[in-house]
């Protein structure tokens, strides 16, 4: 054994020399690079660099001692002295490990607000080392880090010595090293996921272990509360995610054929002084609605999850996706892990069959679930949007060949100018009016579907005007064009009419809105590669790689800004706003037929460039549209005619937007 005398004061100045010295060698470096006229190999980052980084590895080792030092010193007489076999930055890490559970147990709602002070500052200096955390947490294991958070809970709950913001503090702090040591090579993630779960859920507790964890730390009625404060960060390694979300999947099991379901339990003990929600107080706390946002973080777990065969059979995709309520967080959680691992391509690429099929009877079963509507389900709205922006061929499918209802699952899907897709979600038409709506009642979600609805429909329209720039006569590919797009009429109704079916905060009207929608998939449109930049064939296929549309991004609150343009206002008279409809396809597809050089330049109207740069549709004054889609269709009409276009548009249009007029 070595023992180890550490003086606190002379250490502390230790370190200050050792930071003052690395930085001004660096600092000095610097300015020698600058003013030599020559190069300085001595001063490069791999000379000098390997010195600077000794000082900063040997700061590490200085700051640990310290800090062990400073804990060990509970006389406060200004020196520590400790034992270890071997004295070693790794031996230390983990004895400064093992003190700080013994400050953190000692913790409660009588500590003095500078024990507080003391371990939340330790916490923050260490909470991201993987090798103090594992060792912290391991020593205080599952039970006690629950009834830390249970002394917290209670200080925050009864006043406590401190302002309560110390005590939300120290909470975040200490959540971040659960995270850090769950990933910490080692650490038994799975098991303590595991334990975690038993020890905030009293049910699942034998007698004799209720009444010890009571006794040591007296948790009363808010362990859901807690649960669901520590599931709020999504950075934990998968194993110890499955581990909790596997042993709360066997609770809500248990509980289904007990006196109380689990929401009924987490509804008496999912109220508590930790900070969990934002939008849905009033409710209670529900755990498993925090692992599912977990699971949208880290897919690859939350497939395995959702997929993985269990011992009795027990269905889990139809008991989260169909059977469960979600009402308490607004079916935020339950989407978020859909969309996550849905448009994963991990996923998609180890097992994209399971993936999309997952996809599939999610957006199926939630459809029909009771709360699952504009105003209840607020918080699904921009995951459950960018689930049908990325797969908006299987939307655009369900409105032309309408299957009214099934079992879900993955199939093999081809769109005209588009691709092959292997594996494809299967949309049903009867559910897709609840899945747009709810889609569409939040500014980000009405985004989302701009977003893929203008990308969409505009890359069908580049391909086949790159096709027919190589064969400009071949009759096949100019009925494509047309066909292309009248078909965009039925997918742009559909979006308009649903748009106008909501109330989205931030909108002066409904027709507002619709005006905000249209222009955002004008916007959307222009931001796609036109074929003359020679990568739409490329920039194609890297979109239905695995999924569609990603690569279109309006940017933040591109949504919430369109209800404040000047042209945002419409009218409600269906043939108008298929007239619009109609003027907009006629611009779009010119646009692509100019760039892809089957319409010649200098045939183009001065009025269609800016800065001899050609302009999208988005950069078109509203008022100004009608007299711009009349000049494009001069150019359009060698490969569809103004009745090719215009009457199958409206009838298509019209036969999805109707039921919003009237």
């Amino acid at each position: 054994m070595t023992t180890v005398t550490i003086k606190i004061d002379e250490i502390g100045a230790a370190i200050t020399a050792m930071q003052d010295l690395s930085t001004e060698v660096q600092s000095q470096a610097a300015v020698a690079r600058s003013a030599s006229p020559i190069g300085l190999p001595s001063l490069s980052d791999s000379s000098l660099g390997k010195k600077t980084r000794w000082l900063d590895d040997h700061l590490e080792d200085l700051t640990t001692r310290r800090d062990l030092a400073i804990l060990l010193d509970r006389e406060g007489t200004g020196s520590a002295t400790y034992s270890v076999t071997s004295d070693t930055l790794s031996s230390v890490k983990e004895m400064l490990g093992q003190e700080l559970a013994s400050a953190a147990a000692d913790i409660d709602a009588n500590s003095e607000e500078e024990d507080l002070d003391h371990i939340a500052g330790l916490l923050e200096t260490w909470n991201e080392d993987p090798d103090v955390m594992a060792a912290m947490f391991t020593e205080l294991g599952p039970d006690g880090t629950v009834g830390f958070m249970a002394n917290i809970s209670s200080a925050m709950g009864y006043g406590g010595v401190a302002d309560p913001e110390k005590y939300t503090s120290l909470a975040e702090e200490f959540r971040t090293g659960l995270s850090t040591a769950s990933n910490a090579p080692g650490f038994p993630a799975e098991s303590f996921g595991e334990e975690i779960v038993r020890y905030s859920c009293a049910p699942l507790l034998t007698d004799e272990e209720q009444q010890a964890f009571s006794e040591e730390f007296g948790m009363g009625m808010n362990g859901a509360n807690i649960l669901t404060y520590l599931m709020q960060d999504t950075t934990y390694d998968d194993d110890f995610l499955l581990g909790a979300a596997r042993t709360l999947d066997g609770f809500e099991r248990m509980a289904q054929d007990g006196p109380l379901t689990a929401q009924d339990w987490y509804n008496h003990n999912g109220h508590g002084p930790l900070p969990t929600k934002d939008e849905y107080d009033g409710w209670y706390d529900d755990p498993m609605a925090a692992i599912m946002h977990n699971f949208g973080e880290n897919p690859e777990a939350g497939l395995t999850f959702f997929t993985e065969p269990t011992e009795d059979g027990w269905n889990r995709q139809t008991y989260y996706f169909n059977d469960r309520e979600w009402k308490a967080d607004g079916y935020g959680g339950i989407s978020h892990a859909v969309e996550g691992i849905g448009t994963s391509e991990a996923n998609l690429t180890s097992d994209p069959e399971a993936t999309t099929g997952l996809v599939s009877r999610f957006l199926d079963q939630v459809a029909n679930s009771d709360g699952f509507n504009p105003e209840d389900a607020k918080a699904a709205s921009p995951h459950i949007a960018d689930l049908l922006k990325f797969y908006m061929p299987a939307v655009d499918t369900a409105l032309r060949f309408p299957n009214e209802d099934g079992d879900g699952g993955s199939k093999s899907l081809t769109i005209d100018n588009l691709g092959t897709f292997e594996h494809y979600p299967i949309l049903f038409s009867d559910d897709l009016d609840s899945l747009m709506q709810v889609a569409m009642g939040t500014p980000d979600g009405m985004q989302s579907i701009a977003e893929g609805t203008g990308a969409y429909q505009q890359t069908q329209v580049n391909n086949i005007a790159a096709a027919l720039e190589a064969n400009p006569d071949d009759p096949d590919l100019r009925m494509q064009l047309r066909d292309v797009l009248q078909r965009s009429a039925a997918l742009q109704g559909f979006a308009e009419y649903s748009v106008g079916q909501v109330e989205i905060e931030g909108a002066e009207s409904r027709d507002a809105q619709r005006q905000a929608f249209i222009d955002l998939v004008g916007d959307a449109a222009g931001m796609v590669p036109l074929p003359g930049a020679d990568v739409v064939g490329d920039w194609g296929s890297k979109l239905i790689d695995f999924g569609y549309s990603q690569a279109v991004d309006l940017g933040k609150d591109a949504g919430g800004d369109a209800f404040t343009s000047e042209g945002a206002a419409a009218t409600d008279n269906a043939n108008d706003r298929a007239a619009a409809g109609t003027n907009r396809v006629k611009i779009q597809a010119y646009l692509a037929l100019v760039e892809s050089g089957v319409i010649p330049r200098d045939e183009v109207p001065d009025s269609f460039f800016e800065n001899g740069r050609l302009i999208n549709a988005g950069d078109i004054p509203a008022d100004e549209m009608s007299s711009y889609a009349q000049s494009a269709m001069s150019g359009v009409s060698s490969y569809a005619s103004n009745n090719d276009l215009e009457g199958p548009y409206r009838d298509e249009f019209l036969e999805y937007y109707g039921p919003a007029g009237e």
